[in-house]
């Protein structure tokens, strides 16, 4: 059984961003190093909605499309990701310019998680691809997570920080037996996530989407997000993701893939300016961000065998910049409560 000083629970944005935390932050605020950290993540490479997919030749972001900036923690982290070259600035704006960078990541979303993962690697978290949790338990004296399948022997830690969507973390913690506080317990089993169809189309030529290459369009009833790749900047050839509005996506989400291609596949024509379809993709993202988002951060919900905070996008702002300060959040809190 492998120990830890923090062990963390899901490789997406949040939980990469409590890494870097952890491994960084608390030694540049003067504590030192929190100990050994890891990161255990279900999918084949972290990065959560940081995904990227290749078809034939084509690139293409079908999760988080790009981000921005609105507070100086994650400012001082993109200055040095744009140092580093790992993300660039796309537009200011869509429909209008307004002033705020939207920035994306040069090879795809996937290639800035690839970035953080390589800087915690070299800072010595283990990061852990493709074992999905089947609970977390307490044995008395530290925290212990067992795996779907016995497909890794179990871990134990000290501190755990849970950042998959809010109905997994719970699925884990009735797994183990571990009891939610009673004045959390009824709002956290009732959170509820935005989901979200993108299809994905590779093209023969161009679209012509107005600059630059995406329409940003929340009141649409079929799409809020088109994008075309190959104008964004990270696809050799025109290749267009669109993102389904939350409301059609909810009424679609039980249909095949293949009736939700064709479906899509007609209203989706009218962005594509005469290009053909020459493949078609579907994706489908269950937790995209909450209705209704937790209003703090994190969540410290046990002190005892030492902290168990729950951390992602469900908790205080959404979106990427959410995602990234409540994993900061969390690593602070944990961070606070060992050191």
């Amino acid at each position: 059984m492998a120990s830890w000083s923090v062990l963390i629970v899901g490789g997406g944005l949040a939980g990469l961003s409590a890494a870097l935390e952890l491994v960084e932050g608390a030694e540049a605020a003067g504590g030192g190093p929190v100990g050994r950290v890891a990161v255990v993540e279900a999918g084949r490479s972290a990065g959560g909605r940081l995904a990227t997919r290749t078809i034939d030749r084509a690139v293409l972001d079908h999760g988080a499309q790009f981000f921005t900036v609105r507070s100086d923690t994650l400012q001082a982290r993109v200055d040095q990701w744009l140092a580093d070259g790992a993300v660039e600035e796309w537009c200011r704006g869509f429909a209008e310019v307004d002033g705020f960078p939207r920035y994306r990541a040069p090879g795809g979303m996937v290639a800035l998680a690839a970035h953080m993962r390589r800087r915690l690697e070299r800072a010595g978290v283990e990061i852990v691809t493709g074992r999905r949790v089947d609970a977390v338990l307490s044995d008395g004296e530290r925290w212990v997570t067992t795996y779907h399948g016995a497909t890794r022997e179990p871990d134990e830690a000290t501190a755990l920080i849970a950042t998959p969507p809010v109905p997994q973390i719970l699925e884990l913690l009735r797994n183990g037996a571990v009891a939610v506080p009673a004045e959390h317990r009824e709002r956290l089993e009732g959170f509820t996530y935005h989901r979200v169809l993108a299809l994905l189309a590779v093209l023969d030529r161009s679209p012509g989407l107005p600059a630059p290459g995406a329409l940003q369009q929340p009141a649409d009833p079929v799409f809020s997000f088109v994008a075309d790749n190959q104008a964004k900047g990270i696809s050799p050839v025109p290749a267009v993701t669109f993102h389904t509005a939350h409301a059609l996506s909810a009424e679609l989400w039980e249909l095949s893939d293949d009736e939700v291609v064709a479906r899509l596949t007609e209203p989706a024509r009218a962005y594509l300016g005469g290009a053909e379809i020459t493949a078609l993709q579907l994706k489908r993202w269950l937790h995209t961000g909450p209705v209704t988002p937790w209003p703090e951060p994190c969540l410290t919900i046990a002190d005892r065998p030492g902290p168990l905070v729950l951390a992602g996008d469900g908790f205080g702002t959404s979106r990427f910049e959410g995602a990234y300060n409540s994993g900061l959040a969390a690593a602070r809190a944990v961070a606070t409560a060992l050191l």
